[in-house]
């Protein structure tokens, strides 16, 4: 397995254990739940919601429940052994 970041990398805290294997998309950001503004990246913790100022698209799971920012995601893509949907 390649890594892409030290492994001091504070962002690298274990999230390997449950993001291993998902598929992932690129999108815009829509809430898991209607009740839900926002979300937070599963590695750096960046808000990612529709309001200015916050990151408005990332790598969602195909759960809708999982979010990634893009830098994140291609930092750690090969540690959590990501496939990208089509």
């Amino acid at each position: 397995m390649i890594r892409r970041v030290p492994a001091d990398d504070w962002r690298g805290q274990g999230q390997e254990a449950y993001l291993c294997g998902l598929v992932w998309r690129w999108s815009a950001f829509t809430p898991y739940r209607p009740e839900w503004e926002h979300d937070h990246c599963e590695c750096c913790s960046i808000r990612l919601s529709k309001a200015a100022g916050d990151l408005q698209s990332g790598f969602v799971a195909q759960d809708g429940y999982r979010w990634i920012c893009k830098d994140c995601f291609d930092d750690f893509r090969d540690e959590i052994q990501a496939t990208v949907a089509k």
